[in-house]
């Protein structure tokens, strides 16, 4: 006999521990079904390992390999009085009585005496945390009782020291999922109550089972929205993202707050994502874009971006800025002296529109007019002409064809929407001015 024996006598008692439960609801007068053979499922309640499992090979005699062994067979017989007895002789004995006490563990576990048998484990566990069968018995001892997060401490500091072992991952897995939906039905039940402090509590607990899940950034930025602070919510709304970039309808509402705080370059990539499979986004797509342009304008086309009533200085300033054919383009002739285009911020762009053909001065009184507010129809024969400069000689699309192109076909291309208005808005200049360029350079104007 050697440590072979030990080994195979664990084996052997662990393959046929399936059928200790039924054995011994058996003895203790319920009904009978046929035992099954084999290890226990890794998601039974208990995993009745061999006692000796993680102990160095040779800490148990020859002599106590088997009594360990006879006792676990005695055990899956649903023979208790034997197995107890020769665990008890075991571990009375000195040397490594350990084993023999997780066996006296599992007698206690199968009729369904938690209490003896968590007094017989604790100590050892205490001694010992990782001696795994004791740990893991009390682990589960844990989850069957219903301290779900103790079990799971004591799943997650017996995988440090088995990363590999299957059922503890398995075991893991469940109790987390388990903890995880419950913090969400808690952070879902607060935010419905208007309880935004338990929402954030229930959400941190979440990113503390499991940080790699975006569910408790989301509703820490739900929380964070809920009460107005709106960086705070971006924050943990991107986090989330980060961790679940193929959720679809987060993206969104990543998207939207990313809108509501400044930061529209992180819009347009994130409703850029979303559009390729979702075209319902397009419209706040083009918003975030014009805004993210907007905002990298200088001071005096900002200005004119957010106007009511664009004036031609200002248009001429949007469209230096935002078509790049306009400030590259080669004049045909020098520019006509216009009085009221000089010692203005917006100077240097309207000299050149004026120089590229966009707006007239008047031979009178040598003024372009800087400050008249662009019409509609003005702005259509505008846009033609920026989608001439960028299309470098190339054809038109049918929508700017017409000169100036009908305000209906503007419309359809999405160029200048219709409204009642007279004059154009800012806003209107921007898109208007990206979809007539990109129009001109042979894409789609939308």
């Amino acid at each position: 006999m050697s440590g072979a024996t030990n080994l195979a006598g664990g084996r052997r008692a662990s393959a046929r521990l399936a059928g200790l439960l039924i054995v011994a609801a058996t003895a203790a007068g319920c009904a009978t079904t046929p035992a099954r053979r084999g290890p226990p499922a890794p998601d039974a309640p208990f995993a009745f390992r061999d006692p000796a499992a993680s102990l160095p090979a040779g800490t148990l005699s020859v002599e106590d390999a088997e009594r360990l062994a006879r006792g676990m067979e005695a055990l899956r017989e649903g023979e208790l009085s034997t197995a107890k007895k020769r665990f008890s002789t075991g571990a009375a004995r000195a040397g490594a009585p350990a084993p023999f006490r997780v066996g006296l563990a599992y007698a206690e576990i199968l009729v369904s005496r938690y209490g003896p048998a968590r007094e017989i484990l604790e100590p050892l566990v205490r001694v010992s945390p990782g001696f795994l069968p004791a740990a893991e018995a009390l682990a589960d001892l844990d989850a069957a009782e219903g301290r779900e997060l103790e079990a799971l401490d004591r799943y997650r500091s017996l995988l440090s020291a088995f990363p590999e072992d299957p059922r503890l991952l398995l075991r893991e897995g469940i109790l987390r999922r388990s903890l995880v939906e419950k913090r969400m039905a808690d952070a879902e039940g607060a935010l419905a109550a208007n309880d935004t402090p338990a929402a954030r509590r229930a959400a941190l607990a979440i990113v503390d089972l499991d940080g790699s899940s975006p569910a408790g950034y989301r509703y820490l930025s739900r929380a964070a929205e809920a009460e107005g602070r709106l960086e705070d919510a971006w924050d943990a709304a991107a986090r989330a993202h980060a961790l679940g970039p193929s959720d679809d309808a987060w993206s969104r509402h990543a998207a939207a707050l990313a809108t509501r705080t400044g930061r529209y370059a992180e819009a347009v990539d994130l409703y850029t994502d979303v559009a390729r499979r979702d075209s319902s986004v397009s419209e706040l797509l083009d918003e975030a874009r014009i805004q993210f342009q907007v905002q990298n304008l200088p001071e005096a086309a900002q200005r004119a971006a957010l106007s009511t009533r664009v004036t031609r200085a200002q248009f001429a300033a949007l469209a230096w800025w935002l078509v790049p054919e306009v400030r590259d383009a080669r004049l045909p002739a020098p520019p006509e002296v216009a009085v009221d285009a000089v010692d203005r911020p917006e100077s240097q762009a309207l000299i050149r529109a004026i120089a590229l053909g966009l707006f007239p001065v008047a031979r009178e009184t040598h003024r372009v007019g800087a400050d008249v507010a662009v019409s509609r129809a003005e702005a259509a024969a505008l846009f033609r002409r920026i989608a001439l400069l960028a299309a470098a000689g190339g054809e038109l699309p049918e929508c700017l064809g017409q000169d100036p192109p009908p305000a209906a076909k503007l419309e359809k291309c999405g160029i200048l929407p219709s409204t009642q208005s007279r004059t154009v808005t800012g806003r209107e200049a921007v898109k208007g001015l990206e979809a007539a360029a990109r129009a001109g350079r042979g894409g789609d104007a939308r």
